[in-house]
């Protein structure tokens, strides 16, 4: 926590999912819980009001509509920030586009994960060669 807030300590390692990526993804699993529960219950809101108080619909609609706000907020900062701001992948994070890592940024962002790309996968029963986990990023041109 002292890297990130700027009071020193050194980078903190990780495995194949670093903390922003976990808070995104339960982020986006309970966001959709959210939004479709309460998306249900403005849908069909004579049934709900027939079993609970007008007021829980009403508070069905705010959340609703803050949960949209904060999830649109959310998806524009976090991704411009990860694919134009960061300073790890300035000027761009080429990943967007085409969905590669550079293998050299896939060891900083996920030190602990590294010994995968060293080993060979298991090749399957089949005469299928293995394919590796991270391709490497086409220059823009190439």
């Amino acid at each position: 926590m002292r890297y990130y807030l700027g009071l020193g300590g050194e980078k903190p390692r990780f495995g194949r999912f670093n903390y922003a990526e976990k808070a995104e993804y339960w982020a986006l699993v309970w966001g959709t819980a959210l939004m479709g529960l309460t998306g249900i219950m403005m849908w069909a809101k004579v049934w709900v009001g027939s079993l609970l108080a007008r007021w829980w619909v009403d508070v069905a609609t705010a959340v609703h509509f803050y949960e949209a706000i904060l999830a649109t907020l959310a998806i524009l900062v976090w991704h411009f920030y990860q694919v134009f701001l960061d300073p790890d992948v300035y000027p761009m994070n080429w990943a967007w586009w085409d969905g590669k890592m550079p293998v050299e940024h896939y060891k900083r962002e996920h030190e602990l994960d590294t010994e995968s790309l060293a080993e060979p996968a298991a090749p399957p029963h089949s005469a299928a060669p293995p394919q590796s986990t991270v391709r490497p990023q086409q220059q823009p041109g190439d």
